[in-house]
C-alpha cells in the first residue's frame, strides 16, 4: 500500500471513531426514540400551546362598547313554606347541622326577593369562546352547591365531594348523555362535560340521599346568571343589541322579557314570579 492511500484510510477511520463516540453532531430519528421521550417532547408541545392559547383568551379585550344586563327577581304572593329535610337516615348527614334544614326548591327573602332563578340571553352572540374555568358542583352538608346553575356547552363541570359519606351523582339531561356516578370518599373529584346545548333544565340528584337535588342548564354563550338571596343578577360583556331575556324557576316556570341595551350601558330588568 502507498504511504498516501495509508494516511487517506488512516483518517477516514479517526473520523469514523469520532461520530461514534459522540465527538460529531448527533442526528436523532423521532422513530427511535423511547416512549418516554416521546411522551416528554408531546408533553412539553402541549404545554407550550396551551400557556400560549391560556395567554391569547386571557389577553382577548372586552368591547368598549360592552354593555350590561341586571336587575332583580321578585315573588309576589304569600310564599310557600318549604319542608324541613329529614336526614336522620344517615347520621353523617344529621351530624353536619346544627339547625333544620328546609328544602331549596322557593326560597323568598324578607322583601319578596326571589333566589336560584336562572336569567339567561336567549339569543346571544354565537362565537364566543368556551370557558375553560369549570363551574363547580360541590356536594357539602349532603347538599348540592349551587342549587341551580347554568353551563356553557363544553366548559368542564367539576364535582366534588366534601363530605365522609358516600354519594351518587345522577344527572338526568335529555339531549347530552346522562351519567350515574358514585363518590364514596371524602375530596373526591370527577370533571365531565355536556358537548350539546340544551336549554331546558335538567336535574342532578343523589341516589343515596333522595333530598338532595340540583337544576342544570346547558348554553351556547356564556351570557346567563342566578339570582341571589337577594333576588338580584347580572349579565355582562353584552354587545349591544336586542334580545330576549329569559328567567326560569324550577316551581314557576319561564318568563321571557325584551330588552335593548346600547353601548356601554346598563340596564335594568326585573322579573315578578307569581305564587
Amino acid at each position: 500500500m502507498s504511504l498516501k492511500k495509508y494516511v487517506t484510510l488512516l483518517s477516514a477511520l479517526s473520523l469514523t471513531l469520532a461520530v461514534a463516540c459522540g465527538g460529531g453532531k448527533e442526528v436523532v430519528d423521532e422513530k427511535e426514540l423511547g416512549t418516554d421521550d416521546q411522551a416528554a417532547q408531546t408533553a412539553a408541545a402541549d404545554n407550550t400551546g396551551g400557556t400560549a392559547a391560556a395567554a391569547t383568551a386571557a389577553a382577548a379585550p372586552v368591547s368598549a362598547d360592552a354593555a350590561t344586563i341586571g336587575g332583580v327577581v321578585k315573588f309576589e304572593g304569600a310564599a310557600p313554606k318549604m319542608a324541613a329535610i329529614q336526614m336522620g337516615a344517615d347520621p353523617y348527614c344529621a351530624s353536619q347541622h346544627t339547625s333544620a334544614v328546609n328544602d331549596e326548591e322557593v326560597m323568598v327573602g324578607p322583601g319578596g326577593e326571589l333566589a336560584n332563578v336562572i336569567v339567561y340571553v336567549k339569543n346571544a352572540p354565537t362565537g364566543v369562546a368556551v370557558p375553560s374555568t369549570p363551574v363547580v358542583l360541590d356536594q357539602k352538608g349532603c347538599q348540592y352547591h349551587p342549587h341551580v346553575s347554568a353551563i356553557m356547552a363544553g366548559q368542564p363541570l367539576e364535582i366534588r365531594n366534601d363530605d365522609a359519606t358516600l354519594h351518587n351523582v345522577h344527572a338526568m339531561p335529555e339531549t347530552n348523555s346522562p351519567f350515574n356516578e358514585g363518590q364514596p370518599v371524602q375530596g373526591m373529584t370527577s370533571t365531565k362535560k355536556f358537548d350539546k346545548v340544551e336549554m331546558k333544565p335538567f336535574r342532578i340528584k343523589c341516589d343515596v340521599h333522595g333530598w338532595m337535588k340540583s337544576w342544570m342548564v346547558v348554553l351556547p354563550h356564556p351570557f346567563h346568571s342566578v339570582s341571589q338571596p337577594n333576588g338580584t343578577f347580572s349579565i355582562a360583556n353584552l354587545p349591544p343589541g336586542n334580545y330576549t331575556l329569559v328567567a326560569w324557576h324550577e316551581k314557576y316556570g319561564q318568563q321571557e322579557q325584551q330588552v335593548t341595551v346600547g353601548p356601554k350601558e346598563t340596564k335594568q330588568i326585573t322579573f315578578t314570579f307569581k305564587g
